[in-house]
């Protein structure tokens, strides 16, 4: 996966950024019927504004889950 740095907060200019962690049942899930008969997920994980507060980006923390194994990026 690609990373994206996000240097300023867009609502309040800020430049501290906090990386968490959703809990509970925070995640992203593929269907069974999407992917062979099995579920697949990936936690989300958000990027905060230490300054504001504001949720700035969310974003799956293993995408790669997300495919059917043949599909899957080597």
């Amino acid at each position: 996966m690609k990373e994206i740095k996000i240097e300023k907060c867009p609502f309040c200019g800020g430049e501290q950024m906090i990386e968490t962690k959703m809990c509970s049942y925070g995640r992203v899930t593929l269907s069974p019927t999407e992917n062979g008969g099995l579920f697949c997920h990936s936690d989300i994980l958000a990027t905060v504004c230490r300054d504001c507060g504001s949720v700035v980006r969310f974003y799956c923390e293993n995408v790669e889950k997300l495919y059917s194994k043949k599909e899957r990026r080597k």
